[in-house]
C-alpha cells in the first residue's frame, strides 16, 4: 500500500472525525425508526407537494378528493396514520418480527408529513394552501424536518464525534456549537424560527439570521427597534399584521412620528 495514500486516509479521518462517527453507529445500530420516520418524512412531502402542483396546473391523473361533495383534505388521512402508528407504538409488542418492526415508524412519518404540510389550515381554519398563509406550512415542515434530523443523528453520534477527536479539538466542536445555539436563540427571538431550527445543525443558516433584520412583530424588534430600524423591518417583512402569528408573538404596537405634537405616539 503506498505510504502517501495511508498519510492522506489518516488526514482525512482526522480532519473529518464525523465520518467515523457516522460509519461507526450505523454499522452497530444500523437503520433506526428515527432515521425511517425521517426518511418517510421527507419522501412524502416531497411526493405531495409534487402532486398537489400538477392538480393545481392540471397536469396528469390526479385531482382533488371529495367525499359527499366535501373536499377531502390530506391532513385527513394523515391525522389517521398519526393515531394508528401512535397507538400501535405505544402497544407495541417486542416480540413481533424484525420485518414489520419498520411499518409503525413509516406510518408515523407519513401521517406527519401529510397533516403539516396542510398546517397553515390549523391556525387560519380556512384552505389557505395557495395563499400567502400557507407558507406557515412549509415553515412547519422545514421545523419539523430539521429536529426530526436532529433526532435522527442523536446525541450518541455527536459524543461520538468528540470521542474520536483529540481534547483541543473536542473543546473546538463543543464551542463551535454552543457558538451556533447562540446565533439559533438569536434568531428565535428575531422571529426567524427557521433560520433558527435549521441552524441548529447548519450553523451559518443560523449566522445569516441573526446578522438580518429581525420581523416587525418579533421580541427583538419590539424591544430594541426604534423607530428608524421597525419601519426598515416593515419595509423588509411587509404584511407582518396580517399574517398569522406563532403564541409567542403578541401584536406589536407600530412605533410612529408624534403627529399630534402632545407627547404621544399614534398608531
Amino acid at each position: 500500500m503506498d505510504p502517501s495514500s495511508v498519510s492522506n486516509s489518516d488526514l482525512w479521518h482526522e480532519a473529518f472525525p464525523i465520518v467515523d462517527a457516522f460509519d461507526e453507529q450505523l454499522h452497530q445500530t444500523g437503520i433506526g425508526n428515527a432515521q425511517l420516520v425521517l426518511a418517510a418524512f421527507l419522501v412524502t412531502f416531497l411526493i405531495v407537494r409534487t402532486i398537489t402542483h400538477m392538480i393545481k396546473a392540471g397536469r396528469g391523473p390526479f385531482g382533488n378528493i371529495s367525499v359527499g361533495g366535501t373536499h377531502l383534505h390530506h391532513l385527513v388521512p394523515g391525522i389517521f396514520l398519526l393515531l394508528i402508528s401512535g397507538t400501535l407504538g405505544i402497544a407495541w409488542n417486542p416480540s413481533l418480527p424484525a420485518t414489520v418492526s419498520w411499518i409503525i415508524p413509516v406510518m408515523f412519518g407519513i401521517g406527519a408529513a401529510l397533516t403539516l404540510d396542510e398546517f397553515a389550515l390549523w391556525l387560519t381554519l380556512k384552505d389557505v394552501y395557495w395563499e400567502k398563509e400557507g407558507r406557515r406550512s412549509v415553515d412547519a415542515i422545514i421545523i419539523a424536518g430539521s429536529l426530526l434530523a436532529l433526532v435522527a443523528l442523536g446525541a450518541g453520534f455527536w459524543m461520538d464525534v468528540i470521542r474520536n477527536t483529540d481534547e483541543a479539538r473536542s473543546w473546538w466542536i463543543i464551542g463551535y456549537h454552543l457558538v451556533g445555539l447562540s446565533f439559533a436563540v438569536t434568531c428565535f427571538l428575531k422571529g426567524k424560527w427557521i433560520f433558527a431550527v435549521v441552524g441548529l445543525s447548519l450553523i451559518p443558516f443560523s449566522v445569516i439570521g441573526a446578522l438580518r433584520l429581525a420581523r416587525p412583530n418579533s421580541q427583538w424588534a419590539r424591544r430594541r427597534y426604534g423607530s428608524t430600524k421597525m419601519a426598515a423591518a416593515k419595509e423588509r417583512y411587509p404584511g407582518q399584521a396580517r399574517m398569522p402569528r406563532w403564541p409567542w408573538q403578541k401584536p406589536s404596537v407600530p412605533v410612529e412620528d408624534d403627529l399630534d405634537g402632545d407627547g404621544t405616539t399614534t398608531a
